[in-house]
């Protein structure tokens, strides 16, 4: 597949596999999500569908899923490993839509209760940022849920 940024490339390859072993199976990152998501959650009404722009395996999802168990969750994954553990993963029971391509190349198809990224646009080509704020947007029926923070370096 032909990405168009170094941003893009660098997610999909090793690096991306290497995040992948540095979240899993880590209850200090679930238990944050879920408490920020307590919070986010409790200011909104009747969501029921969810997409994740860069995903990685699903712990962001994976926290909205406990508190809105009826959830429809989806997800956007550059990294095919992480891709295929969100659509194996038995905590989603196979529920999961997962579009494995890069954030840049997704085409929404349809909307959803809330538009989600969190910790993902600090790693976006600046250049690119308006067409990633765009696909929220056009993503989204109701809410837009944006979590990020700045690093200089």
């Amino acid at each position: 597949m032909e990405y168009k940024t170094e941003q893009e490339r660098f997610w999909q390859g090793s690096f991306g596999d290497a995040y992948i072993n540095r979240n899993e199976d880590n209850r200090d990152l679930l238990a944050a999500g879920l408490a920020l998501f307590a919070k986010i959650l409790g200011k909104t009404s009747d969501i029921r569908s969810v997409i994740e722009f860069g995903s990685n395996i699903g712990i962001n999802l994976k926290a909205i899923k406990t508190l809105l168990p009826g959830i429809r969750p989806s997800a956007i994954e550059i990294n095919h490993k992480a891709a295929g553990r969100l659509r194996e993963d038995p905590f989603f029971h196979k529920e999961i839509e997962v579009f494995e391509e890069s954030i840049l190349q997704f085409r929404p198809k349809s909307t959803y209760d809330m538009a989600l990224i969190k910790g993902v646009l600090i790693h976006i080509n600046p250049d690119e940022l308006d067409q990633v704020y765009e696909k929220l947007y056009q993503s989204a029926q109701k809410y837009i849920c944006i979590a990020e923070y700045y690093n200089p370096m």
